[in-house]
């Protein structure tokens, strides 16, 4: 009869709180045992939310994995122990993106600009534009070259750890160049 839900069951980030909510309604007796296990130790806080239910969080101070064992009158319920994975911190509002391929392009001609992530954290980057290549540079910054294929309105969005960075999407504007008939959508994956 006890369950448990949240997105801190399936994993967190290094020093945030991954918060979850156990349901013991209609459970009967019994009391509630919880312990988090990891690579380091994780400050668990927990709420009695009165309508039997209860809002947990811990804050992990390391990557890894951990196990979130839940026990209800001494028996683990079903699920438990969960597996959860923590991923180190990232702070997507520092990740700075710069050059003219930004701001405007010519159809059929290379544009190009750069991504610099070095004070962001280790997250997935991920580019989506109409584009031939990118170059990922050895300091944490990544040149990204693409080619419009004809004039017009596109959009260059940007994200790090799944999340918009600032002025993140770009709008440019491409004005009549050399046509290029062969082109096709990439979306660019970066692992730091």
């Amino acid at each position: 009869q006890v369950r448990a839900f949240g997105p801190g069951l399936q994993g967190g980030i290094v020093g945030k709180p991954a918060p979850f909510t156990i349901d013991t309604k209609g459970a009967g007796a019994g009391g509630l045992g919880l312990t988090v296990e990891g690579p380091c130790e994780a400050k668990i806080e927990c709420q009695d939310n009165g309508d039997g239910t209860c809002s947990v969080a811990y804050l992990p101070t390391e990557a890894g994995e951990y196990a979130i064992n839940i026990l209800y009158a001494e028996r683990h319920i079903p699920g438990s122990p969960f597996k959860a994975a923590v991923r180190p911190a990232f702070d997507p509002s520092k990740v700075t993106a710069s050059g003219p391929g930004l701001e405007k392009a010519k159809a059929g001609e290379p544009a190009a600009f750069t991504v610099d992530c070095t004070r962001a954290g280790d997250a997935e980057l991920t580019i989506e534009i109409v584009s031939e290549t990118g170059v990922k540079n050895h300091d944490g910054t990544f040149d990204i070259y693409y080619t419009a294929p004809e004039p017009g309105k596109y959009v260059i969005t940007i994200r790090f750890g799944g999340e918009n960075i600032p002025k993140s999407p770009f709008h440019v504007v491409v004005s009549a160049g050399v046509t290029n008939s062969c082109y096709r959508c990439v979306r660019y994956k970066f692992q730091r």
